[in-house]
């Protein structure tokens, strides 16, 4: 399953010290422009171990700014899902580290790097990763259930629907429809619910990433 690092990392014991200061991700805030500044003034924050940080703000900021991609490279992506998959845990941790430091709010590269530090027994790393992967999530599942377009869920792109619609013990990957509009567009994925066996649709907010830049 794609997804499974996500849910094993929301498992790791808590009671280890966050990372802090020493996390390997270096953020230049000189000569900045304005929405990057914004998304790197709030990474640096979360790096630092300030988990009061607003990640919902964080994410948006992210999407809005000229270098912070949270989707990452195919090829790095699946890279990392099969270093993860086959225990290259130092692998999977590597390619990871490289995906956050090229957008901070990969839900994924943080559930990866969490699940392969643990493994690797380092704790301190794991611990934060989790931390960062369950701050991540509940900024998008605290905007809605997604059940309405009044109470969807708010995302800065597809593969945070495909985090949630796995959060939610439903297939990642559905009957994908676009719904643009005014003051809001969405993306209504339909999917078999694999316990009640019914199909359900499942609302998304794209506002933050259609229409594309350029378009």
């Amino acid at each position: 399953m794609l997804y499974q690092p996500i849910r094993r990392s929301l498992r790791v014991a808590s009671a280890f010290p966050a990372l802090g200061a020493t996390f390997l991700l270096t953020v230049v805030l000189a000569g900045a422009e304005k929405p990057d500044a914004v998304y790197l003034e709030l990474v640096k924050k979360a790096v630092n171990g300030d988990l009061s940080v607003d990640f919902r703000a964080l994410r948006l900021a992210c999407a809005k700014a000229n270098k912070c991609d949270a989707k990452g490279e195919s090829k790095d992506v699946i890279a990392m899902r099969r270093a993860s998959q086959s225990h290259d845990y130092t692998g999977a941790a590597k390619v990871a580290e490289r995906l956050i430091t090229l957008g901070f709010p990969n839900i994924e590269a943080h559930a990866v790097c969490a699940e392969a530090y643990s493994a690797l027994k380092q704790s301190d790393k794991a611990q934060f990763h989790h931390e960062i992967t369950s701050a991540l999530i509940r900024s998008i599942m605290s905007t809605g259930d997604g059940r309405t377009k009044e109470t969807a869920f708010e995302v800065i792109g597809t593969q945070e629907e495909h985090v949630i619609l796995g959060m939610l013990g439903l297939p990642p990957f559905g009957r994908q429809s676009l719904v643009p509009g005014k003051p809001h567009s969405y993306d209504v994925i339909e999917v078999d619910d694999p316990k009640s066996g019914q199909k359900v649709s499942i609302y998304f907010n794209i506002d933050a990433f259609y229409p594309m830049k350029g378009l």
